[in-house]
């Protein structure tokens, strides 16, 4: 399902996380609901498969898959998150050549998006990965980022090509970190997630994407 009224086109996607990332999104102005079948971890780019048992992710019935976008793993799940992915052209007037702060407009358009439900800001210090940040995406910090308090809300990554950027963002509804902390290979790690503390924003699904693409600039 797909709705043009808007500047920016929402596209309802339903399949898994390895089918939507196998997709190569035109680069033009577009939102991209991705509502998955079934939980999965995702590593970023770059991650080291070492990083998470894949046996004990198959006992437990979560997917292992891998974006094309940078960033330590996101846990998905079809109802506590919502994964939305912005898409635009190069030529796009929001395209920002500088990486670190190429994210920022979006950024301020889910603090925008979201005011019925938290107050929030969006990131604007360097990157920094914490302790487990390049294993954990909610456990880093990066420009264009939206928090509440201290606390991540809105956790994004972006491809970036010569056409065009995708930016994938995901925000949680609940946040269950002894879901998928025994998938990681390291037991620190496991240990500090089921510590780290995530704002949620307890609200429908629909009515957070809606906001999302009402507060995105014409």
């Amino acid at each position: 399902m797909n709705s043009a009224a808007s500047p920016w086109p929402l596209h309802e996607w339903n399949g898994s996380a390895s089918e939507f990332h196998a997709l190569d999104l035109p680069y033009e102005r577009a939102v991209w609901w991705c509502r998955v079948s079934e939980p999965a971890l995702i590593l970023g780019s770059t991650q080291s498969e070492t990083d998470v048992n894949a046996d004990a992710a198959a006992t437990a019935g979560i997917a292992i898959t891998r974006r094309r976008s940078g960033g330590g793993a996101v846990f998905v799940h079809p109802q506590e998150s919502i994964w939305i992915d912005v898409t635009i052209a190069r030529d796009d007037p929001f395209w920002v050549d500088d990486v670190a702060t190429s994210m920022t407009w979006l950024g301020n358009s889910f603090v925008t998006a979201l005011q019925p439900w938290l107050h929030t800001h969006v990131f604007t210090g360097a990157f920094d990965a914490g302790l487990d940040g390049r294993a954990v995406c909610f456990a880093s910090s990066s420009p264009g980022e939206v928090f509440a308090e201290d606390k991540k809300l809105v956790g994004i990554s972006q491809r970036r090509g010569r056409d065009g950027a995708r930016f994938q963002c995901v925000v949680y509804r609940t946040w269950q970190p002894s879901e998928w902390s025994l998938l990681l290979s390291d037991s620190n790690v496991a240990m500090r997630l089921e510590q780290l503390s995530v704002a949620v924003i307890d609200a429908d699904p629909r009515a957070v994407v809606a906001a999302v693409v009402a507060a995105l600039p014409q």
